[in-house]
């Protein structure tokens, strides 16, 4: 997440393959603070805590449900929008990702 956030506020050719007029899309940029809050943020904690032998539970829950939402959104804002589907594709990929590593 933070590696996409890196990419699309500082490179406009990746702002392409995610964006369907090519530029950042203020529905999007208001995701950047929570993203970075919960959701690489949270990663961070439930990382750490399971690697010390914590089940994280609450973590992760917290962690699955801001990935969750992002994803919901994300796939509809996609189809309404009509955008390029590297977005939704990354989303549900990294809700997967995240879902496996919560379990």
């Amino acid at each position: 997440m933070l590696i996409w956030w890196v990419a699309v506020v500082g490179w406009h050719r990746a702002r392409e393959w995610f964006f369907p007029y090519g530029g950042l899309d203020p529905a999007f940029v208001a995701f950047l603070l929570p993203d970075l809050v919960f959701i690489v943020g949270g990663s961070l904690v439930v990382a750490r805590r399971r690697a010390r032998g914590d089940a994280a539970t609450r973590a992760s829950a917290i962690l699955l449900g801001a990935v969750g939402y992002a994803t919901l959104y994300t796939l509809v804002w996609t189809i309404l929008l009509q955008a390029p589907p590297a977005s939704a594709a990354a989303m549900v990929a990294l809700a997967i990702g995240t879902w496996r590593a919560c379990r």
